[in-house]
């Protein structure tokens, strides 16, 4: 992997993180901000950008091309809660981005200085704004924008975002097993496990 700084000013710093199993594995980091803790981590993908204070539970996962940039506010990713690829979290001094355990982020979403509870699924390419809280155990469809604060066990869809329906005790259920595969399969990409478990 070849990093090119055109006569700019080196302002990041980029290491080896021996627990990601690529020999390439870069993750960057701002010298003058706090160093993320990954060592609870489940995987962070070799091109993961993780930056400031992000706080990371135990087998939690920043996939593919996802940026977590917690330079301005701090990031909180729950236990077995997934940011998947191309996933963006960022926020706005005072209104920290926090994300509850078992949490699903899809792929392309985008959380910014929002609070989603515990076994929360935002849904792909979806984005959820400033100050909103979504409800545990809620679904945000995929390409909703979320403006407003969700109860929970809801259905969201739409532009601007709308309670379709509410979600079955079941369905919040499988939110769960859905993250914890998510955590099995973050195993199997760090080299951890053998199978999949998905």
């Amino acid at each position: 992997m070849i990093f090119w700084f055109c006569n700019q000013p080196q302002r990041l710093e980029f290491f080896q993180c021996s627990w990601v199993p690529y020999s390439y594995s870069i993750v960057s980091t701002a010298s003058n901000l706090p160093s993320p803790d990954f060592s609870q981590a489940a995987f962070v993908a070799n091109n993961a950008v993780v930056i400031g204070s992000v706080n990371i539970q135990a087998g939690a996962s920043i996939w593919y091309a996802a940026v977590v940039r917690a330079d301005v506010e701090r990031i909180d990713i729950g236990e077995c809660t997934n940011i998947q690829d191309g996933a963006i979290l960022h926020g706005d001094p005072g209104t920290p981005t926090i994300l509850e355990d078992h949490v699903t982020v899809g792929h392309r979403a985008v959380v910014h200085s929002a609070y989603i509870e515990r076994g929360s699924l935002i849904g792909i390419g979806a984005v959820v704004l400033d100050g909103v809280r979504v409800g545990t155990g809620s679904i945000i469809g995929a390409g909703a924008v979320v403006t407003k604060d969700v109860p929970p066990l809801s259905l969201v869809v739409g532009v601007p975002g709308k309670v379709l329906r509410q979600i079955s005790e079941t369905e919040a259920a499988g939110l769960i097993e859905h993250a914890e595969r998510y955590k099995n399969l973050a195993l199997f990409h760090a080299g951890k496990r053998s199978d999949m478990g998905f």
